[in-house]
């Protein structure tokens, strides 16, 4: 990028010396050196910016891709997040936008620098024509950043605050979306469209009064930089009138004074504008990444091994159903205990993808949920919501999904309710063979899963050991 930008500031100094060694002493010859010399400094700058937005924009690619995978990471571990509870929307925003807006601050490492090269090589060449000029030059970008940085002040606290309001609606479309059957049931679309509207309207006031600060920052530096560039012409034409510089300089100082207003511009503005943007959402990311995980002190890693000790080996199916019970179980250590809900949620991609990234260990859990009806095999778009795959096939791949990850132990809430009496009975045969040394608990009544049952409880005995276990434990 210092490359281009010294390439169009070489631009008028090559036109100058044109003038006054080829059209001042009217030599042809000299003028047709001069073209050549001119085309060659094009034909570079542009190799070089093509080359430099190349490496730029991949950089930029790279290094959001990379921030984006190590949130997603840490939003996906097992040992979750202590503390406050945080919404999908939240999260969201944090691992695509956030996560993009730190990617830009890889300008920070590229434009800044050649605009700074820039200024220098402008001050250089005017140093050969007049001292006083190249000094104003070399505090034009100082006196720039000062002024930029004091009026990206505003910019800073309010990127911070557009961040969250946006944040915030995103979280709540995501709760309207995930339960807009209910809230139609309900009759309570009017109350939640009026409570969404208020957040939309909040995320909408801050983003206008953080643009409205990234324009004042603009204006500032446009102006100022302008200024400063228009008092740099005036002058070098002050000194032209009183014999201090040749016509063929003048044409320099002015060509060169037109290149440096976008570098003096833009010298500042990418400092104030970009970090200040980039600092607000850095320091959103930093606080996932670093945020604590579940604590699971030595005390409950042990009662979680009694726990797991008393279960029964096998399958067991459980009679009945009981919130209670299944909060016990979902408190326990995800890595050792795996709690499948009822209704699994599928992401949009194939059925494999949806499974396990490894394709032999998918294909394997989907044969063992009897997935193998389903058209296009793992290939299979499922779709937002796995909106393309019917009621069956979609609890099939969720419990291919659970196969797929073999825990310690493995507990399912009606697993295939929306399965056919031949096909559940199947799956049932399949799991129970699957999951042979393992423990698996079904919660269900129907005939297949009772059929294969290793031990039989009720919920309310099932309760009351993990009562006895783990509240007593915390208590």
């Amino acid at each position: 990028m210092a490359v281009g930008f010294l390439c169009n500031g070489l631009t008028p100094v090559v036109v100058g010396r044109a003038v006054d060694d080829a059209i001042a002493t009217a030599r042809l010859n000299r003028l047709w050196l001069w073209i050549g010399v001119l085309a060659c400094v094009f034909l570079v700058a542009m190799v070089a910016n093509w080359a430099a937005r190349f490496m730029l924009v991949r950089s930029q690619q790279l290094v959001s891709h990379d921030l984006r995978t190590a949130v997603t990471d840490r939003i996906q571990d097992p040992r979750g997040f202590a503390g406050r509870e945080r919404t999908a929307g939240g999260l969201l925003s944090i691992a695509s936008s956030d996560t993009t807006r730190v990617g830009d601050i890889v300008m920070m490492t590229v434009m800044p620098v050649a605009e700074a090269a820039a200024i220098t090589y402008g001050a250089a060449m005017m140093f050969t024509i007049n001292p006083w000029l190249s000094l104003a030059t070399l505090v034009g970008g100082p006196v720039l950043v000062i002024v930029a940085l004091r009026v990206a002040r505003p910019l800073q606290r309010r990127s911070v605050g557009r961040q969250q309001a946006i944040a915030q609606a995103a979280a709540t479309a995501t709760d309207v979306v995930q339960g807009l059957r209910i809230l139609k049931g309900l009759g309570a679309i009017v109350t939640v469209r009026r409570r969404y509207d208020e957040v939309s309207d909040d995320a909408y006031r801050k983003t206008v009064h953080a643009d409205a600060a990234e324009a004042r920052l603009n204006g500032a530096t446009e102006a100022t930089g302008a200024v400063f560039v228009s008092t740099l012409g005036i002058a070098a034409g002050a000194l032209a009138l009183a014999g201090h510089v040749t016509i063929g300089e003048l044409i320099t100082v002015v060509g060169l004074t037109q290149f440096l207003v976008v570098p003096m511009t833009m010298f500042g503005r990418n400092i104030a504008s970009r970090w200040a943007s980039a600092e607000a959402s850095g320091r959103r990311i930093r606080e996932v990444l670093g945020a604590d995980f579940e604590r699971i002190s030595e005390a409950d890693a042990a009662t979680t091994e009694r726990f797991i000790r008393a279960l029964p080996s096998g399958l067991t199916v459980v009679d009945g159903t009981d919130a209670e019970l299944i909060r016990l179980l979902e408190s326990l250590p995800r890595t050792r205990v795996a709690v499948v809900p009822h209704a699994a949620d599928l992401f949009d991609g194939s059925v494999a993808d949806n499974v396990h990234p490894d394709r032999a260990a998918a294909e394997h859990a989907l044969r063992v949920a009897c997935c193998d009806d389903i058209p296009d095999g793992p290939d299979k778009r499922v779709g937002e919501s796995g909106r393309m795959l019917s009621g069956g096939q979609r609890q099939r791949v969720a419990l291919a999904r659970a196969v797929a990850l073999a825990p310690e132990v493995l507990v399912l809430q009606d697993p295939t309710t929306a399965v056919d009496s031949v096909t559940e009975q199947n799956l049932a045969d399949n799991i129970a063979r699957e999951r042979i040394g393992k423990t698996t608990i079904v919660f269900s009544p129907a005939p297949a899963w009772n059929a294969v049952a290793d031990a039989r409880l009720t919920a309310r005995r099932l309760r009351e050991t993990a009562e006895g276990l783990l509240v007593g434990a915390e208590g």
